[in-house]
């Protein structure tokens, strides 16, 4: 009987001394365009960036990542790469990019982490082309976690002869402008995404079920040592 007590009370110091945690990490991609318009021959650089970094496992930021950019090779095609102060110059394969951090340590703050230039091809098509980011998983040096949302960005290519490239900057501002409400727009559905689901930055989150699991050993233990007391004042008798 006695063995039998304090197998549970081993049990409930186990269980005492667990915490249970509330985590759930996220980020968030961009992907940038150095211009939004350009003519065949052109050459245009587009910048791969990190924000909303909200990651409480591992080491609590990024510090490598992998992901696919894709475009038209039709119409743009692939120059170089290049890293920036805290990141190498990503290795590029068909479209398949990876990179680290140069001090081997994790980021948790936004910020750009790659360039990436390409030139119009000259016989590409005129008009509007994408490009986007695509399976983004970055490392918290504990686990592997794909971005919340990944980045895109929209080239227009245009003939310099036609009429709708005469007042080139006023289109490109134009343009700029709906893209700035359009990234706001993004920013602010995910500040309020974000609102909903926030994350426990400090305080631990009991679970319910180790609470009843506490009362169901607690009841035991009573009924344990009650057991014990009647057999004891029986064998007195």
């Amino acid at each position: 009987m006695k063995k039998t007590i304090s197998i549970i009370l081993m049990i409930l110091l186990m269980v005492c001394t667990a915490k249970v945690y509330a985590v759930s990490d996220s980020f968030h991609t961009t992907l940038t365009i150095n211009n939004s318009q350009a003519k065949r021959g052109d050459t245009i650089t587009v910048t791969i960036g990190l924000k909303d970094i909200a990651i409480q496992s591992g080491e609590k930021g990024i510090g490598a990542y992998t992901a696919e950019i894709q475009f038209d090779s039709s119409v743009l095609e692939y120059v170089s790469v290049n890293g920036t102060d805290k990141w190498e110059a990503p290795l590029y394969q068909d479209g398949f990019i990876t990179s680290n951090t140069k001090d081997a340590k994790v980021v948790n703050t936004a910020q750009s982490i790659a360039t990436i230039t390409f030139k119009i091809k000259e016989n590409a098509k005129l008009g509007e082309t994408s490009i986007a980011l695509k399976n983004f998983s970055g490392s918290t040096a504990g686990s592997d976690i794909l971005a919340s949302s990944n980045g895109s960005t929209k080239l227009t290519i245009i003939d310099p002869n036609s009429s709708s490239s005469i007042n080139g900057s006023s289109i490109n501002s134009g343009n700029s402008k709906k893209d700035n409400l359009e990234n706001q727009k993004v920013q602010e559905n995910s500040n309020a995404k974000s609102d909903l689901s926030a994350l426990p930055k400090t305080g631990e989150k009991q679970n319910p079920i180790v609470m009843i699991l506490y009362t169901l050993i607690g009841l035991s233990i009573i009924g344990v040592i009650g057991l014990v007391c009647f057999c004891k004042k029986k064998r007195i008798r």
